[in-house]
């Protein structure tokens, strides 16, 4: 009887955790290294979107995955990291849509992520 009592115990304590995670999100954190990594401007060509992603923070950023609308994205950037007060041009191949939103979250190395937002996209240059 007692062993039942331990087993229901030890099952709502994993519930709670679980529940308590699900709503915390801590791997889904929009934390950008305290704003000191940002987008500065977007660039869209027939087949692409270039972004200027300025550090001004006191460590090198690495750009690890770009997710464009909750979906990873293949993208290039000339230099494997962003060193500090430096900043990076990253092309994304992506077929945009005139006219579209875009949402566009850079994933760092070390967790961080920069968010960027694209209001109705068209050809040429949009600052931030």
């Amino acid at each position: 009887m007692l062993k039942r009592f331990v087993l229901i115990g030890v099952f709502v304590v994993v519930i709670a955790v679980a529940s308590g995670l699900a709503f915390a999100r801590p791997w889904d954190s929009t934390d950008n290294g305290g704003g000191e990594a940002a987008v500065q401007r977007a660039t869209l060509r027939p087949g692409e979107i270039s972004l200027v992603l300025s550090n001004e923070s006191e460590e090198s950023a690495r750009v690890a995955q770009i997710i464009l609308n909750d979906a990873f994205v293949d993208f290039h950037q000339s230099q494997g990291e962003v060193k500090p007060g430096a900043a990076e041009r990253i092309t994304i191949s992506y077929p945009w849509i005139p006219g579209e939103s875009y949402d566009v979250r850079l994933m760092t190395a070390s967790g961080a992520t920069v968010e960027y937002e694209i209001e109705e996209a068209r050809a040429g240059t949009q600052q931030s």
